[in-house]
């Protein structure tokens, strides 16, 4: 199975989500899409061979949001992904403890409207890695091969970054980018449970990354 493609689970309930997590070789739990207490997270955690932990904002407060992470931090998530734009007083506990348990911390950049211009990319990645980012996600929306092309022009500039474009103009960089130097790429469970536009399903991205 292939570890380069990160199955996101979502919209689904506690008892599909237990099979799932242990069907793939690395999920994304969508804290803010599932409804998991304490229990419910550690049971998750010790199916999953690797997770990342996120929770957008939406479902839950900042606060809320920052205890659903903080316990999959100490559940053993392998990474966390914390917003870019999240504050200090909120991210930096989750940073510290990241450190502590042993969790990459992932620091995402979306832009659902546009693919903003390369030097305020670089100066978000950059600002990323002064904010404690082990790794640095930068998901926008494409709009044309331009843009795509803008997106996937990142890694010739940093290492250690999750850079890819959203919607139909963006896919080939959903596939490109575990060969450019990302650790793995997004996929969803089916075309149903899609989270983001443009994005391709697990089946489809297996055949496209033998």
């Amino acid at each position: 199975m292939n570890d380069r493609i990160c199955t996101i689970i979502g919209n689904v309930g506690y008892v599909e989500c237990l099979q799932l997590t242990a069907s793939f070789p690395l999920v994304e739990l969508r804290l803010d899409l599932l409804s998991l207490d304490f229990e419910k997270i550690e049971t998750l955690a010790r199916r999953c061979r690797q997770w990342v932990a996120t929770c957008r904002e939406g479902k839950y407060t900042e606060r809320e949001r920052t205890v659903q992470l903080s316990t999959a931090i100490r559940a053993g998530a392998t990474y966390v992904d914390i917003e870019y734009e999240t504050r200090d007083e909120y991210r930096e506990p989750l940073v510290d403890l990241a450190r502590k348990c042993g969790s990459q911390v992932i620091l995402s950049f979306h832009d659902f409207e546009k693919t903003p211009a390369l030097p305020e990319m670089l100066h978000i990645i950059e600002q990323s890695r002064e904010k404690g980012a082990d790794w640095v996600k930068i998901a926008v929306t494409a709009h044309s091969a331009a843009d795509a092309a803008r997106v996937m022009s990142l890694y010739e500039h940093h290492q250690r970054i999750i850079a890819f474009a959203m919607g139909d103009a963006g896919r080939i960089t959903r596939i490109a980018a575990p060969f450019l130097g990302a650790p793995f790429t997004f996929a969803a469970i089916d075309k149903k449970h899609a989270t983001a536009p443009g994005q391709f399903t697990t089946q489809q991205m297996r055949k496209m990354l033998i």
